[in-house]
Parts: C-alpha cells; structure tokens; sequence
C-alpha cells in the first residue's frame, strides 16, 4: 500500500473510480472491432467468445493456439509478449473461482456423452451477464445464423447453446483483429511494465476472490 493517502477523496487518485474509467474506456474503444465491422453487440461478442473457447477445449485446441497464430508474422519479442498474454489470460481464469467452477461443470458433465454445448444459465455466469442480457443476445444470435440451440445430451429437460460454422467463422475473422487491437494498446508499455501490470491485477484480482 502507498505510504500516504490523502485524508479527503480524490476521484483522481480514488483506484476503483479509475479502474472503472479505464475499463470502460478499453470496452467502449474496443467494441469498434466488433460492432462497426461485424454489427455485434458486446453480450453478442461474449457470448461467441465463450463458446469458441468451450469448443476449444472439447478438440483439444487452446488460447495459446489462437495468440501463436496471430504471431506468426511477428518477431521474436511479439511473439514472446503474445505468449506472456496468453499465460495472463491463464492465471486470471485461475483466480475467478465461480467461474472456474462452472467450466469445471461443463468439462466433468461433457465426459459422459459428446460434447455439447453450454446452457445459457452458464454463460451468465461465465459471461458475468444477468439472465435478460444473455437471452436477448442469444435470440440475435440465433436469428442471424451463429447459434445452434440443442438437447443437453446429459439432461433432456434442458438445452445447451453451441456455435453454428457460420458462428465459427465469425469468431476466427474477429479474433485476429481482436488481438492486434489489444498489442496496439499495449505498444506503450515495455515488456517489463506489461509483466508488473498482469502481476498488478492478477493480485487485486485474488484480493477480491
């Protein structure tokens, strides 16, 4: 902690008001990739992320696999912060404990059949989206072609939500753009501030847990 504080609160030097500043700033900067281009939404956006990661997982395929391939025509220390991005990304899903727990679900409840998909009570909470949201998002979803909703193999009361290969190639023309976005942004920090950063939120984030 910061050897002294000012007695009085200032906004600027108030870190949850900043925090909060920046990442809306990030978000509203960051949706011209997917909303002018492609005319998503950012639940829509979410909502794809999320199951192309679950997809992902269930052919063996990771997030490093997507950050190696956007690097390919970079040099060595692109490369390397790519790799660095990727493990950031790792260790933040760590300290996410309900989150972890529900991916943890989904991968025990997938062993027994197929894989399937994922409910949209899931997403809620791994999307961090309440119940309206994600249903309104997943009926664009469906209405434009990205979304395929069938029978949870595991409980036919229920349905699960899975990307349709429209959905998927979707989400491999946004990605790419995604992540150079995201170098773009952090082109002003060095390797070591990037590193300090990540260790930064990844501490605050446990604080929180």
């Amino acid at each position: 902690m910061p050897e002294s504080r000012e007695s009085s609160l200032m906004l600027k030097n108030f870190l949850p008001y900043r925090l909060v500043n920046l990442a809306q700033n990030v978000s509203e900067k960051f949706a011209e990739v997917y909303q002018s281009e492609f005319n998503l939404t950012t639940p829509e956006w979410r909502i794809l992320v999320h199951l192309a990661e679950h997809d992902d997982r269930n052919n063996g395929n990771g997030k490093r696999d997507l950050v190696d391939n956007s690097a390919k025509n970079n040099d060595t220390a692109e490369r390397v912060e790519a790799a660095d991005k990727s493990e950031r990304v790792e260790r933040t899903e760590k300290s996410e404990t309900t989150k972890r727990a529900v991916v943890n679900e989904i991968v025990e409840k997938n062993k027994s059949t197929e894989p399937t998909g994922i409910s949209a009570k899931e997403l809620t909470i791994l999307a961090s989206m309440d119940k309206s949201t994600v249903s309104r998002a997943v009926k664009l979803m469906l209405d434009k072609g990205y979304l395929i909703k069938q029978l949870d193999e595991n409980d036919k009361r229920a349905s699960v939500l899975a990307l349709t290969q429209q959905g998927k190639k979707l989400y491999q023309t946004i990605a790419p753009k995604a992540l150079a976005w995201e170098a773009d942004l952090l082109d002003v920090l060095s390797a070591s501030e990037y590193r300090d950063l990540m260790r930064i939120i990844d501490k605050l984030d446990n604080r929180l847990a």
